[in-house]
């Protein structure tokens, strides 16, 4: 298949080791400025800080993030680095944490209704002073929504970012060049969800 171009925009994959397997959360965001390897530094920079800031004291320790790859989807060849700077950051929330696979899924809201104006965060690291039965704790559940809430929209040393959502397809078709959503908010119903292939032997 022909590579989908999404100009001006970067992908932000979360790299994390979990207990021995790696994991990824995949966001998305535009500058207001025009990209440069400077703004993927500066994105890179802010998701660490955010991540430590906001993230790490409610996650298990036996879950760090130990990268975050952005890549420019402008063209096939357009620049990706490696941000690692301050990393690894190992949670310092509670412990044992649930199986890799267990998750609490926030999703993405737009203006637009349609699978191609929404998307879903599988958040990794639950463990189980937050979850009762199959529901993470109402507090928990606020505290990862305010926490992505914060990625929404945000400044950074010489831009303002957003987060959007991604399309590559319509009615299942590939599309010639990717289209972006702005997300409005971010929502969560708690219920404990599951990403199979973070269990051991079955991911990266």
């Amino acid at each position: 298949m022909a590579y989908i171009p999404v100009p001006d925009t970067l992908q932000a994959e979360l790299v994390y080791n979990w207990d021995g397997q790696i994991v990824e959360n995949v966001l998305h965001f535009k500058p207001f400025n025009i990209l440069s390897l400077t703004l993927m530094q500066e994105l890179g920079l802010k998701l660490v800080g955010w991540w430590i800031a906001n993230i790490k004291g409610i996650t298990p320790t036996n879950l760090q993030l130990v990268n975050v790859k952005i890549t420019d989807l402008t063209t096939q060849t357009s620049p990706t680095i490696n941000y690692a700077t301050s990393l690894p950051s190992v949670g310092t929330g509670g412990s044992p944490s649930l199986p890799n696979n267990c998750a609490v899924v926030l999703t993405k809201r737009t203006l637009l209704r349609g699978r191609s104006f929404r998307g879903r965060i599988y958040h990794p690291g639950l463990y189980e002073a937050i979850v009762v039965g199959n529901t993470v704790d109402a507090g928990a559940v606020v505290s990862f929504i305010n926490a992505y809430t914060q990625l929404k929209s945000f400044p950074t040393a010489t831009t303002t970012w957003e987060m959007v959502v991604v399309s590559k397809f319509q009615n299942k078709v590939p599309l010639l060049v990717g289209v972006t959503t702005p997300v409005l908010s971010l929502d969560s119903d708690g219920v404990v969800d599951s990403q199979r292939r973070r269990l051991p032997r079955r991911g990266a």
